[in-house]
């Protein structure tokens, strides 16, 4: 899940094989290694999202095959989850990073 510097949320597929890997590894389960980088490739912002998602019982995949209106409602709630949890860790929009010297 990416969310856009104007609070969107958008899907993003996880777990998607290299040009480089054949077509039979690409059919596999994925490993613990490509789940592992595959959530390392995942911004700060998209891991609060999967981690929402995750507690409100939702997969990535019942997100997607929603109607339009539902996936908005949800992705309204996870947008304002992010932000309560950023305002919370001291988050707020300009102060991602502590830089004083």
């Amino acid at each position: 899940m990416t969310v856009s510097a104007a609070g969107g949320i958008m899907m993003q597929s996880y777990g998607a094989k290299g040009a480089g890997q054949s077509a039979e590894s690409s059919l596999a389960a994925p490993t613990a290694k490509d789940k592992f980088l595959d959530y390392m490739k995942m911004t700060p912002a998209e891991r609060m999202a999967a981690a929402i998602l995750e507690e409100m019982g939702i997969s990535k995949e019942d997100l997607e095959a929603m109607p339009p209106e539902q996936r908005k409602a949800i992705e309204d709630t996870i947008r304002e989850r992010i932000k309560e949890k950023m305002k919370a860790e001291g988050m707020e929009k300009g102060r991602l990073a502590d830089v004083t010297v």
